[in-house]
């Protein structure tokens, strides 16, 4: 089954539990007698806790994270990969400190990639107690040196409950006192202070909501961070300041007040519109949506305590992780405590869900014996006449001549199961190779545009040619080849992109799926099977026993959606409507047209008649008009312009043809629709409604009975009650849009110039005659036809792909507004019309409790 349509089963059971859930709120069980069972109370929590989940987690984008240190160019990488340099705050310095979760929607056109619709979201009150209490443990633990009194005092100034502002300030004040020298113990509490006055001035406005449409330019200045003091050992305690100033206008935030607020800020969401040609998205269509996270740093001293713990809280859903390793040093760490740090939060070995990107790569350090080897590699392999016939190098010759770059390598693979997902990376030189796409892009600010020149220096192009050329005599087999090679092609960029897209389509979607079975569905199944035991053994249970005309009245309702909902999904991923022949609709214009020209155009017959030993000889034939310009029946054409009427009845012709194939098509949909649905007409008869139509207009309310009526007669007779439907807005009626034959005809037409347009070699009035030879006319009378046709039938293609987009689109509304209606019917608050449309009673025969009927109705809900 497809991934897609298991989320969606995932879905629908959450939802269902959750409105089950919401129907015992309203006819709660007796909780406070003391023979109810407690277990149930805490079994229905568990219930709506994984109900909740389910939803939240079956509905989620597929995540993708980046990491890493600030100076391998984390951030620019993003701007690489979206086609914008400084798209974010862009710097050789720590720049941003915030999770920021970038939407990307594909762009129509070519043009520059557009950020938009930038939201931020605050902490709430309990994540901001969290926070708070784990700098506070990470306090002690980093002052075990400090006298017992001030340790026991941290203790208790742990938030259960209040936070207790001045109480931390002036601890910290304390213990900041008596820590010259301790740096890693300052930075600590400086971030803890400026966290504790951020809260205290902002608590009550901010905690918990979100600042929507925040402008770019507002929004790029605010969330940049700003420069963290040099000499914080020899600061003291008031100059860290004090309280943040108040907003001015809470909906519509200054930079100012974005940078004040930063300590509680959560996430960052932007939308970012980019190019096809610079990212084609095309191939992610079905996945739920693709968002990169990206992930602040490590080494901000501003923040890099909270830094981490949002990250990691962050991290728990993302589906793959991109390290990105700071590429101009062969030895790094950092990367592999970032690995370790998210194993031990999510509990599981993450190689498999890891793609390692070593950023600024170009600036590889090598030592001058390193380059030596590397053109010695170069000079002894173009030296060798034989190589190319002999095995060419392999990886381990090049990365044991070459000590950074197996260093390098070693390190990154470390970090990852699978090799090839170890990239090189020059974030600048992909920027530099977009901007060669077109003119029409910008690919940085002009304020930023400088510093992409500055970056990218001449040194660093000679030695990216010799990569590419050491890539050239490397094995075939080797991944260290297609490394280097897409380094030099492009920075590693585009590379980047096709991998990203690849783990979305292959990994992400079944990641979401395993994760939402393994962290949702499976404890809601638990949960579920274990209210229904309890049930069983409440005193004085009795099971419902419906009545058989109103589960047949429901089960017809359900298998109609089912019905409708696989049609949809035939529909879709069918690329082309289709004939009774089940032939494609553009294949069947195609043939037709080619018959058309091929065969029935007299043209060719009359040249082929006057052809002989591959020459077309012509005998004028006067117009008893005299008229030049008279084309003779029975003459061969002699000019282009010969061809056109016949093209232009041919034009005409091939789109009333391709008009009618496509509505004969949609009728054809219809036929089958109505046959899929033919075995629920008789449940569904007039009978049910007039028969008792005055009484339920009595107990009911006449919108909800006409729309049961409206629903069901459009689910049950699709053909007569909106076929006609789909027609009319799909534009099949007529022919809203004739095509022009004038503009579509491939050959020279008579201009002022060419009064004749284009005369054949073969035409006696031709001005300047050539030599005839026999494949000279066979040549141009085949390319002639050939393109005729070919243009002409692209053309019709794209015509017949127009009418099946809209025959699609309008079947895609129809189908989800009947689909989206027999929902609605199934509901709760529809029950009693269809109990009392299907037997005359409102409510289901039972001598139990009401709420004990609420409950039991647990067990016909069936889990996926």
């Amino acid at each position: 089954m497809l991934v897609n349509q298991r989320l969606y089963e995932y879905k629908e059971y959450g939802e269902t539990l959750i409105d089950f859930y919401e129907s015992v709120v309203k006819n709660p069980p007796p909780y406070d007698e003391s023979w109810f069972p407690e277990e149930i109370k805490t079994c229905l929590d568990q219930i709506k806790k994984f109900s909740d989940k389910t939803v939240k987690q079956a509905s989620s984008p597929v995540k993708i994270g980046i990491m890493g240190e600030f100076s391998s160019g984390k951030t620019l990488l993003i701007g690489s990969l979206i086609g914008y340099a400084d798209a974010l705050p862009v710097s050789s310095t720590p720049t941003t400190g915030n999770v920021t979760a970038i939407h990307l929607v594909q762009q129509a056109e070519l043009k520059t990639t557009n950020t938009r619709n930038f939201a931020v979201h605050y902490l709430s009150h309990k994540e901001v107690k969290k926070c708070l209490n784990n700098m506070l443990d990470e306090a002690e633990k980093r002052g075990v040196k400090l006298p017992s009194e001030l340790i026991d005092k941290l203790k208790s100034l742990h938030v259960q409950t209040t936070v207790d502002s001045e109480g931390i300030i002036n601890w910290c004040e304390e213990v900041w006192n008596q820590t010259e020298g301790l740096l890693e113990m300052r930075l600590l509490l400086r971030e803890i202070v400026l966290f504790t006055r951020c809260y205290r001035a902002y608590e009550k406005d901010l905690c918990g909501r979100s600042v929507l449409n925040v402008e770019p330019i507002t929004a790029k200045e605010g969330l940049t961070l700003g420069s963290s003091p040099d000499d914080i050992l020899e600061m003291s305690f008031d100059e860290l300041g004090h309280d943040p100033s108040p907003w001015k206008n809470l909906e519509q935030p200054s930079a100012e007040d974005l940078r004040n607020s930063f300590f509680l800020i959560s996430l960052i969401d932007i939308t970012v519109e980019v190019s096809k040609e610079i990212w084609d998205l095309s191939s992610l269509q079905g996945t739920n949506e693709f968002v990169l996270l990206d992930f602040p740093g490590l080494g901000a001293s501003n923040s890099g305590f909270r830094d981490g713990i949002l990250s990691l809280q962050a991290m728990k859903d993302v589906q793959t992780i991109i390290l990105l390793l700071d590429g101009r040093r062969s030895a790094n760490n950092t990367a592999a405590k970032i690995r370790r740090m998210l194993e031990d939060e999510r509990g599981e070995d993450l190689k498999n869900r890891i793609i390692v990107g070593l950023g600024r790569f170009n600036q590889l350090e090598l030592t001058a014996n390193d380059e030596n080897n590397i053109d010695d590699l170069l000079e002894e392999f173009s030296q060798d006449e034989h190589t190319f016939f002999e095995e060419l190098l392999s990886e381990d010759d090049v990365l044991e001549k070459i000590k950074p770059l197996q260093d390098t390598i070693a390190n990154a693979r470390k970090l990852t199961t699978r090799k090839e997902n170890i990239i090189l990376l020059s974030q600048v030189y992909g920027l530099k190779k977009l901007a060669q796409i077109s003119s029409l892009i910008q690919v940085c600010s002009s304020e930023f545009s400088p510093e992409l020149d500055k970056l990218n220096k001449p040194e660093e192009s000679q030695q990216r040619d010799k990569w590419y050329e050491l890539s050239e005599i490397l094995s075939t087999s080797s991944i260290l080849r297609r490394q280097l090679s897409d380094f030099a092609l492009d920075g590693g960029i585009s590379r980047l992109r096709s991998l990203l897209n690849q783990h979305v389509v292959e990994h992400g979607m079944g990641q979401i799926l395993q994760d939402t079975k393994d962290q949702a569905v499976d404890p809601l199944i638990k949960e579920h099977a274990k209210l229904k035991n309890l049930l069983v053994n409440i005193p004085n249970y009795i099971p419902i026993v419906e009545n058989p005309a109103f589960l047949k009245l429901r089960e017809a309702i359900e298998n109609l959606i089912i019905t409708y909902r696989q049609f949809q999904e035939e529909l879709d991923i069918q690329p082309t409507l289709k004939n009774r022949k089940n032939v494609s609709i553009n294949d069947e214009v195609k043939q037709k047209l080619y018959h058309r020209v091929f065969f029935e155009w007299s043209e060719w017959s009359l040249l082929n008649d006057n052809t002989k030993e591959g020459i077309i000889s012509v005998e004028k034939t006067k117009s008893i008009f005299d008229d030049e310009d008279d084309y003779i029946i029975g003459n061969p054409p002699t000019k282009t312009d010969d061809f056109y009427p016949e093209f232009s009845n041919t034009v005409k012709e091939m789109q009333d043809f391709a008009h009618t194939s496509t509505k004969e098509a949609v009728q054809g949909l219809f036929t089958k629709l109505s046959r899929d649905v033919e075995p629920y007409r008789s449940i569904f008869n007039s009978s049910m409604l007039t028969e008792i139509e005055s009484d339920v207009q009595h107990k009911f309310d006449k919108k909800q009975l006409r729309f049961f009526q409206k629903y069901i007669s459009r689910a049950i007779d699709p053909i007569n009650e909106w076929q006609d439907i789909i027609i009319k807005h799909s534009q099949l009626l007529e022919i809203d849009k004739p095509i022009n034959p004038e503009r579509l005809f491939p050959l020279a037409r008579n201009d002022e110039k060419h009064p004749m347009g284009q005369r054949f070699d073969w035409d006696p009035d031709k001005k300047f005659l050539t030599v005839h030879k026999p494949f000279n006319h066979q040549i141009a009378v085949l390319r002639t036809r050939h393109e005729i046709m070919y243009n002409t039938g692209g053309h019709l293609v794209e015509y017949t792909s127009w009418l099946t987009k809209n025959v699609k689109s309008n079947f895609s509304l129809a189908l989800n507004d009947i689909i989206k209606g027999l929902k609605e019917l199934l509901k709760l608050k529809n029950e009693p019309l269809l109990r009392y449309l299907a037997s005359g009673e409102e409510h289901a025969q039972s001598e139990t409790e009401p709420w004990l009927d609420t409950l039991s109705r647990i067990s016909a809900i069936s889990h996926p």
